[in-house]
C-alpha cells in the first residue's frame, strides 16, 4: 500500500509543480495586464495630437482668410499674398497624429481620421485651383482694361468709324460686367452675357471690327475668368474641412477622456489587485519561513540519520567485502573442482586408453620371457662349442658330442616357430609402446605445459588433441570431421583445449552411444575470426532451458552428476578471448554449439587463468 502511495505521489508531484507554475504565471500575467491598462496616459502624446489637430485648423482658417482676402484683393485690385501649405508637411502632420492617435490606444476613430484626411486634401487641391484661377482672373481683367483702352483711344481717333450706339453697347456691357463683378449671381452674368454678346453682334465699319471685337473678347474673358474663380471659391471655400475637424476634436476629446477614466478604473483595480497580491506574497512568506524551520529540523535529523547510515554503510561494506572475498574464494573452488573433474575425466580416459597397449606389451614381455631360457641354453651350447672348436687339444668325441649338444639345444630354441614369435611378441610391444608415447604427446599438447600462455594456435590441432583425449567418452559414437583451412589463432591453448573437451563431453552426453553422431567442422566466417562447430543428433535442448545454458550452476543432469559450471566456464573463456559462444538446439534433432574466435591477438582477461 505504502509503494502504490508512494508511486501515485511521484506521478501527481510533478501534476503538482505544473499547477502551482500555472498559478504563478496567470498571477502575474493578471498583474501585468491591469499594469498594463492602468498605466498613466501620454499626455504629450495627447498635447502632440491637439496640437496636430489645431495646425490642421490654423491651416483651415489661413486657408479662409486667404480666399476672403484673395477675392476682395482681386476686386479691389489688390489681391492679397497667396498662401501656399506645402503637401509634405501636410502628410507629415496627418502622419504625425494618426501615430500619437495609435499611440493613445486609438482614442479617435480611424475612420473619421481618414475622412478628415482626404477632406483636406480636396481643399488643398481648391485651394490651388482658385489660386490658379484667381491669377487668371487678373490676368483677364488687365486684359480687358488694356482692350477697353485701347477701344476708347480708338474711339476717339476714329470717331466717324465707330457709331456712337456701338460705343454705348461697350458702355452696357461694361457695366453688366462691374454689376457681375459685385455680386456675382446668376442674373447677373446672363445680363452680362447678353450684353457682351450684343456688343459683339453690332455692325460697325470694318476699320472698327477689329477693336470691337478685341473689346468683346477682353469682356467675355473676364467674365469667364470670374465665374471659374467664383466656382473654385465655393469648392474651396465650402469645403467640409471646418465640421470634419470639429468632429474629430470633440471625438478626440471624448475618447481621450474615456481613456483616462478607464486608467483611473484600472488603478483602481491594480491597486486592489496588488494589495491582495501583497497578502498573498505575506501569506506564503509566511508558510514558507513555518517550512523552512520544518525543513531545517528533518535536515539536521537528516544529517543525523545519514551520519549513523554512513556508519552503518561502512560496517555492511566490510561486511560484503569479506563476503565477496568468500564468494570469490567459493567460486573458484568451484571452478577448480570443475577443472579437477575435467581432470578426472582427462585421467581417466587417459587411464582405459593407456592399459589396453600396456596390456599386450606386457603379455608380450612374459612370453619372452618364457622363450629366453631355451634361447639362452643355445646360445651357451653353440659358445661351448665354438670354444672347442679353436682349442687345438679337442678331440673328436667331444667335439661330437658338444656338437649334438648343441643342436638340440638349437632345436629346442627353433621348436614350435619360437625366433618368429620372439621377433612378432617384440614389434608388439614396440608398437603399444608408440600407442603409450602418442597419447602422452596428446596429453602433453593438450594441456600445452611446455608453451608460453598466449600464443599462435591452430586449432584443428586442439580438436584432434581432445579427440584422442576424450576417445574414452567418444566410444561407439561416429565423429565426423570437417576440418577447413583456418589460420592460426592467437588464444591460450589449454584454455581453448579445455573449451574442445567440454564441449565434446557434453555431445557425447546428449547423444547415444548406437547412433551418435558428432560432427566437427572449422571454417572462417570472415577474415578477422575463426569459427568452431560442434553439432550433435542429441535429445536436444527445450527452448525454455536454451537461455540458461550459460549461466552458472545451471544444470539439467541429476544431483551430484553435474556443477552447472562447464558451459560456463567456456562461456567466460571464449568471452575473455574477445570471442563468442552460441547454441542452436531443437529437441529431438540435435544441438550446435558455435565458437567463434578473433585471428588477431586481444587482450585476454586473466580471472580464468588459475
Amino acid at each position: 500500500m505504502s509503494g502504490a502511495l508512494g508511486g501515485w505521489a511521484s506521478v501527481a508531484k510533478p501534476f503538482r509543480y505544473a499547477a502551482l507554475i500555472t498559478a504563478a504565471a496567470l498571477l502575474v500575467g493578471g498583474w501585468a495586464y491591469l499594469y498594463v491598462k492602468a498605466r498613466a496616459v501620454d499626455l504629450g502624446a495627447a498635447n502632440e495630437a491637439m496640437a496636430g489637430l489645431r495646425a490642421l485648423k490654423e491651416i483651415d482658417g489661413r486657408w479662409n482668410d486667404w480666399l476672403i482676402g484673395t477675392r476682395l484683393g482681386a476686386e479691389a485690385e489688390g489681391a492679397a499674398p497667396r498662401s501656399s501649405v506645402e503637401p509634405t508637411k501636410l502628410a507629415r502632420i496627418h502622419a504625425d497624429l494618426a501615430v500619437r492617435v495609435f499611440s493613445l490606444d486609438n482614442p479617435l476613430p480611424p475612420a473619421t481620421l481618414a475622412r478628415l484626411k482626404e477632406a483636406f486634401d480636396e481643399k488643398a487641391k481648391a485651394v490651388a485651383a482658385f489660386g490658379d484661377a484667381s491669377d487668371a482672373y487678373r490676368q483677364a481683367l488687365a486684359g480687358y482694361a488694356q482692350a477697353k483702352d485701347a477701344f476708347a483711344a480708338a474711339a476717339r481717333e476714329r470717331a466717324l468709324a465707330i457709331p456712337p450706339g456701338v460705343a454705348r453697347e461697350a458702355e452696357r456691357a461694361h457695366e453688366a460686367l462691374l454689376a457681375f463683378l459685385v455680386r456675382p449671381d446668376p442674373a447677373a452674368a446672363r445680363s452680362a452675357e447678353g450684353a457682351i454678346a450684343q456688343l459683339a453682334a453690332a455692325e460697325v465699319p470694318e476699320a472698327a471690327r477689329a477693336d470691337v471685337d478685341r473689346l468683346a473678347g477682353a469682356l467675355r474673358k473676364a467674365l469667364d475668368a470670374k465665374k471659374a474663380e467664383d466656382a473654385h471659391f465655393r469648392d474651396a471655400f465650402f469645403t467640409a474641412t471646418g465640421p470634419r475637424l470639429e468632429t474629430a476634436m470633440r471625438a478626440f476629446e471624448r475618447g481621450f477622456g474615456d481613456a483616462l477614466d478607464e486608467a483611473d478604473r484600472f488603478r483602481m483595480y491594480l491597486l486592489v489587485y496588488s494589495a491582495l497580491l501583497l497578502i498573498l506574497a505575506a501569506w506564503l512568506a509566511w508558510r514558507l519561513t513555518t517550512s523552512y524551520r520544518a525543513i531545517s529540523a528533518l535536515n539536521r535529523q537528516l544529517r543525523e540519520a545519514n551520519e549513523f547510515l554512513e556508519h552503518r554503510v561502512d560496517e555492511r561494506t566490510k561486511e560484503l567485502k569479506a563476503a565477496l572475498e568468500q564468494l570469490k574464494q567459493q567460486e573458484a573452488l568451484l571452478i577448480q573442482s570443475e577443472k579437477m573433474s575435467s581432470l578426472g575425466q582427462m585421467v581417466a580416459g587417459v587411464a582405459h586408453e593407456v592399459n589396453t597397449p600396456l596390456a599386450y606389451v606386457k603379455a608380450s614381455l612374459d612370453t619372452v620371457h618364457g622363450r629366453m631360457p631355451k634361447v639362452a641354453a643355445a646360445l651357451a651350447e653353440a659358445e661351448r662349442l665354438i670354444a672347442l672348436l679353436q682349442s687345438d687339444g679337442a678331440d673328436d668325441a667331444e667335439l661330437s658330442r658338444q656338437f649334438a649338444a648343441a643342436s638340440q639345444a638349437l632345436g629346442a630354441a627353433h621348436s614350435g616357430g619360437a625366433i618368429p614369435e620372439l621377433d612378432a611378441l617384440v614389434r608388439d610391444g614396440l608398437h603399444g609402446i608408440g600407442q603409450i608415447s602418442e597419447l602422452v604427446n596428446n596429453l602433453r599438447n593438450f594441456a600445452r605445459l611446455d608453451r608460453s600462455k598466449i600464443a599462435e594456435f591452430d586449432l584443428n590441432e586442439g580438436l584432434a588433441a581432445a579427440l584422442s583425449i576424450a576417445k574414452n567418452q567418444l566410444k561407439k559414437r561416429t565423429v565426423k570431421k570437417v576440418l577447413g583451412a583456418i589460420p592460426k589463432v592467437a588464444c591460450a591453448p589449454s584454455q581453448i583445449n579445455q573449451v574442445f573437451l567440454n564441449l565434446l563431453t557434453n555431445a557425447a552426453q546428449a547423444t547415444p552411444e548406437e547412433g551418435g553422431v558428432i560432427t566437427l567442422r572449422t571454417l572462417q566466417p570472415d577474415p578477422a575470426h575463426v569459427a568452431v562447430e560442434v553439432t550433435d543428433n542429441g535429445h536436444g535442448i527445450p527452448p525454455e532451458v536454451l537461455p540458461k545454458i550459460f549461466d552458472p550452476f545451471f544444470t539439467t543432469k541429476e544431483v551430484g552428476k553435474g556443477t552447472g559450471l562447464g558451459l560456463s566456464i567456456c562461456y567466460k573463456i571464449v568471452e575473455a578471448h574477445g570471442g563468442r559462444i552460441t547454441a542452436d538446439s531443437k529437441v529431438g534433432v540435435g544441438t550446435k554449439f558455435t565458437v567463434t574466435l578473433p585471428v588477431k591477438p586481444v587482450a585476454i582477461r586473466e580471472e580464468l587463468a588459475a
